[in-house]
Parts: structure tokens; C-alpha cells; sequence
């Protein structure tokens, strides 16, 4: 079986070659000073230490005329304390004001040139503020309001090309070097972000800003790479100003995964959603009771070792992660397997608090290993052999047009109907309303028809039905173990029918509405013989969004 590191197999699948500059990035925490002020919160973060915030001061509050502004509370002059602290942050401007079209998101040429006044006024009043980021998730329906809430994904990338030009426009000509984060958007919407580089909207942006909360975390580099390809973005720096975890538990490992994917995509700022706790359930990376949470403990470690470091990706094989930062450490997880460590290697959990042998990888929960100097596989720390041959989440392709996916290591997707195989190709995320925000594989003619990493939705009917199969083709004789498990959601009309076939024989088959949990051992295949699980619809597709995961191992 032929392994290739991962960050190969994205470059392979879905980037043409780039020469980023690939290192840790920048830090930062997504307060909300400018919606109530609270020194003791402040000086906490200082105190973890934050340097870089993500922040507002709204626009309402200190516009009281046409051309007159007023920083005179505590939340709109807060800046101010920033820069004595050694301390920065990026100013979002996304709010309406009442006194132009009625304080939804401006659209009218008056109102819209006033709002890039506001940006310009705000960032020549504190010299705290570096960067200026337009919108906040204005792909999504939470942040927009007025006329545009229920207009075409269209009509909004056009208000939201002319809400960029004007605060570009407006805060170049008083701060030339203020950075202007554009895009502003959830999820890695490459659909919708092809309208906006179509509009010119690259001109007016020195970054373009992610939210990236779709996007599972081992896959976040691929879709970024795919994004890529809009030769707009090539080379536009990227940076994600918010990225989080409703979790506590799984909180510091999804900071510490992120990070390693982060600055293996080239990101050059990463903000952690949130500082403080905000109602809405995610981890912050302060208490109430103004402690450091777990998750601030990881903040604190990653940006002590890694930020700004040189990164390389020595990933042995497609279902293992590991980020090389210099001679500082690694950043190690991936499918369960035993590591063993050189003396003088430390093993630290994303808290940084050391681990005890013996060393077990995770999928979630990574290790992160340092010593004096450089890492170097093989020599300071050694891995059990690899058992998995194939998995559908860890695998999972982002084809360019055209490409030939049939010598593709693992999994092949595709999907049959009455009418015959045909190939799944990479879609746009978000080109149209009601798909999914990411990239994804489907199938031109039939929209409705999709597969992600982590879920899949087959097409048709009992009558026609349009099947998702994955499968795989063994490189050379071999006994497999199959596990995984399929699970459709509780509005699937009826449920799926899944099937299970060797070389296109059926050798089961089950109809699932509840989750079904895939565990054969043994199986016996010839080199070339195919064996393959072929998700469809009941009677109706209508629902059918259906978790899966599969996963081929050698059976011991």
C-alpha cells in the first residue's frame, strides 16, 4: 500500500504548487470590549498574556451627526489602554446606524460611504488598531438585516464588494498601513467567495478573513487549498478571525489541531472565539471568575512555542498529523496507534502538562513532543506500525477538474443510478442557496446529490435511486477489517439502504434509520478485487443527510 504525507496528498488532489512562507501564526482572541467594557476582563487577558484582540466600536455610538464623532465612553475609548499594554487589535465593522436607512445594512450610496467614514474616523483616533475587518459572516443570515436578509447570494456579495471599497477606500487614505481583512465570511464558502473576487473585490483587501466552523479540523488546509484555486486568492493571505469549541473537555485539543492545520495552510493570524464567556456556549479562554481556562492554558502554550516558528509537515501517512516547528517541538495525533520517545523527549498534553507513559495517539486529543532541537522521526520518536489502509474521513479528495481519481490510495467515491457510474466531482461551497458552505463532491446534474468528509446525501428514490458508493480496490492480497458506521438523520423520511458489495455482488444489505455500526473482520481480498459500501434512498431521499465513516484496516 502506497502512503504519502499528508500535506503532499493535498497538494497533489487539490493545489497547484505555492511558495508560502509557512509558519505559526499570530494569536489572537476575539474580545467584546465594545459591547461592555470590563477592565478586570481586560487585564486578565494582558495577564495570559493576549496581545492581539479582535474587537469592535460600534459605529452607533459615535456617529452623532453627519460627520461628527465622540469617543467618550469606556466602550468606545477602550483602544486607548491597548497600545501602553504592548497590545493590538483588528476593528470590525459590520453594524448598521439608525440615522441611515434605519440601522439595517447599508446598501444606499450615502449610507454606505458613511460607513467607511466610521472605519477611517475610528482607526485615525487609536493607533491600536492595525487592521480593519469588513463584515462578520455576512454570507450567513445572523449578521445582515433589512432588505438584504432575504435577497440572492448575489445581491449581497454586490452590497457587501461596495461596503469593502468604502472602507478601503476611506481608511487607506488616512492610515495607508492598516491592513484591510475582507471576505468576512462563515465557513470556507468558495461559491460564494468566486462572486466577490468577480466583483474585484481582491483590489480592496490586504487579507481575507474565515470563519471556518464547517470545516472539520483535518481538513481545513485541503478546503483552504481549494479555495486557492480562484487565482484571486492564490497568494491572499488568509487569516482566521474566529475559530472555537462548544466543548470544554475537547476545547485545548481542538485549538492546539487547528493551530498545526492553521499554519500548514499557510494562515497568518488565528483568532480564538472567544476571550470571555459569551452565552452562546463556546469555550473562552477566560472564566468568570477571570482564571485561565483549559483552553487558555493551550493558548498560552502555542503561542509561546509556536508563534512565528518555521513549520514543515512530516506527516508519515494519510490518517497521522504532525506539524515539525523548528527545533521547538511537534504537534503529533491521528488513528490510535503506540509511540514510543527517545530520552530527553517530553510528551505534553495541549495544556502543556507532561503525560505519562505509555503514549497512545488519539484523533482528538494531540501530544505535544519537544526536545533540544529538532524532531526527527524515526529517531526521537517512533510510531507502531500503521494497520489502516483506507478511510473514508481522513482520505477523503478534493479533486481539481479533470483529474484522473482512479489511482487515488483509499477510498474512491462515486455515484450509480439506473443510468449508470458517474464521477463525483469537487463543488463550490455555497454557490447556491440550501448547499453546503464548503467544498464538497457532487455531481453537476444533480445538485442534490453530495458528500463531505463527514456526511453524505444520495439522490432519487426506490424507483430511481441515485447511490453514493465507496470503494476500494486492493493493491495486492490482504485479509481487511471493516468498521465505520452509517447514520442517517432523524428527518429522513424512511431511512437508506445500505449495501455492501464485493467486486458489484452484494453481500449484504440493510435499510438503516437508526445508526447502523459497521464491524466485519477478516475479509479475504484478491489483489484487484474491489469491496464497496453503497449508501441510497429508501423510498424517497427526502432527509436522507446521513452521517458515515468507514475505515479499512489490516486484520490482525
Amino acid at each position: 500500500m502506497r502512503t504519502i504525507p499528508v500535506l503532499s496528498l493535498l497538494l497533489a488532489l487539490a493545489t497547484p504548487a505555492q511558495a508560502l512562507e509557512l509558519r505559526g501564526p499570530t494569536l489572537a482572541a476575539a474580545s467584546n470590549l465594545g459591547q461592555g467594557f470590563q477592565g478586570n476582563m481586560l487585564s486578565a487577558a494582558l495577564k495570559l498574556p493576549v496581545r492581539d484582540f479582535r474587537d469592535a466600536v460600534y459605529w452607533d455610538l459615535v456617529e452623532q451627526g453627519a460627520g461628527l464623532y465622540r469617543f467618550e465612553i469606556d466602550r468606545t475609548t477602550y483602544p486607548d489602554l491597548l497600545e501602553p499594554a504592548g497590545a493590538r487589535m483588528s476593528l470590525t465593522v459590520n453594524n448598521g446606524h439608525p440615522a441611515y436607512e434605519g440601522g439595517h445594512t447599508p446598501l444606499g450610496p450615502a449610507a454606505v460611504r458613511a460607513f467607511g467614514a466610521h472605519a477611517a474616523q475610528t482607526v485615525l483616533r487609536f493607533p491600536a488598531i492595525d487592521a480593519v475587518e469588513v463584515g462578520n459572516e455576512f454570507n450567513s443570515a445572523n449578521f445582515v438585516s433589512g432588505p438584504l436578509r432575504e435577497d440572492t447570494l448575489q445581491a449581497r456579495a454586490e452590497a457587501y464588494a461596495a461596503l469593502l471599497a468604502s472602507v478601503s477606500e476611506q481608511v487607506r487614505a488616512v492610515r495607508p498601513g492598516v491592513r484591510i481583512i475582507g471576505g468576512g465570511v462563515h465557513s470556507i464558502p468558495t461559491g460564494y467567495l468566486g462572486r466577490l473576487t468577480a466583483l474585484g473585490a481582491a483590489a480592496h483587501m490586504d487579507a481575507l478573513a474565515l470563519h471556518p466552523y464547517s470545516t472539520p479540523i483535518e481538513h481545513l488546509a485541503r478546503q483552504i487549498a481549494v479555495m486557492r484555486r480562484d487565482p484571486a486568492l492564490a497568494e491572499m493571505p488568509v487569516e482566521i478571525t474566529e475559530f472555537g469549541s462548544q466543548d470544554p473537555a475537547a476545547a485545548p485539543g481542538v485549538l492546539v489541531r487547528s493551530y498545526c492545520q492553521m499554519a500548514l495552510a499557510g494562515v497568518s493570524r488565528a483568532v480564538w472565539y472567544a476571550l470571555n464567556r459569551r452565552g452562546d456556549g463556546y469555550v473562552p479562554l477566560i472564566g468568570p471568575d477571570l482564571g485561565v481556562t483549559p483552553a487558555g492554558q493551550a493558548y498560552r502554550v502555542v503561542q509561546g512555542r509556536f508563534a512565528g516558528v518555521a513549520v514543515e509537515d512530516i506527516s508519515p501517512d494519510p490518517f497521522t498529523y504532525a506539524c515539525r516547528f523548528g527545533g521547538v517541538g511537534v504537534i503529533l495525533w491521528g488513528a490510535e496507534r503506540t509511540l514510543e520517545v527517545a530520552p530527553g523527549v517530553r510528551v505534553l498534553d495541549p495544556a502543556g502538562a507532561a503525560v505519562a507513559p505509555p503514549f497512545r495517539l488519539s484523533e482528538t486529543e494531540p501530544l505535544i513532543l519537544t526536545g533540544d532541537g529538532p524532531l526527527v522521526p524515526g529517531e526521537d520518536f517512533t510510531l507502531a506500525p500503521q494497520r489502516i489502509v483506507a478511510d473514508s474521513y481522513h482520505q477523503f479528495p478534493y479533486p481539481k477538474a479533470g483529474a484522473d481519481t482512479s489511482t487515488v490510495d483509499g477510498f474512491r467515491a462515486f455515484a450509480v443510478s439506473p443510468n449508470g457510474r458517474q464521477a463525483l466531482v469537487t463543488m463550490p461551497g455555497q454557490d447556491r442557496q440550501g448547499e453546503p458552505w464548503t467544498p464538497y463532491l457532487g455531481t453537476p446534474s444533480d445538485r442534490s446529490v453530495r458528500v463531505l468528509p463527514e456526511s453524505l446525501l444520495p439522490g432519487g428514490s426506490a424507483d430511481f435511486p441515485v447511490e453514493i458508493v465507496q470503494e476500494f480496490t486492493a493493491p495486492e492480497a490482504m485479509r481487511l477489517d471493516l468498521t465505520g458506521w452509517i447514520d442517517p438523520a432523524e428527518r429522513s423520511v424512511d431511512g437508506v439502504r445500505v449495501t455492501l458489495l464485493r467486486d458489484g455482488v452484494e453481500i449484504e444489505a440493510w435499510q438503516v434509520s437508526d445508526r447502523l455500526d459497521l464491524d466485519r473482520r477478516g475479509i479475504a481480498l484478491a489483489a484487484g478485487e474491489r469491496l464497496a459500501v453503497s449508501v441510497g434512498p429508501g423510498g424517497t431521499a427526502r432527509g436522507d443527510v446521513t452521517l458515515y465513516r468507514l475505515t479499512l484496516a489490516r486484520a490482525e
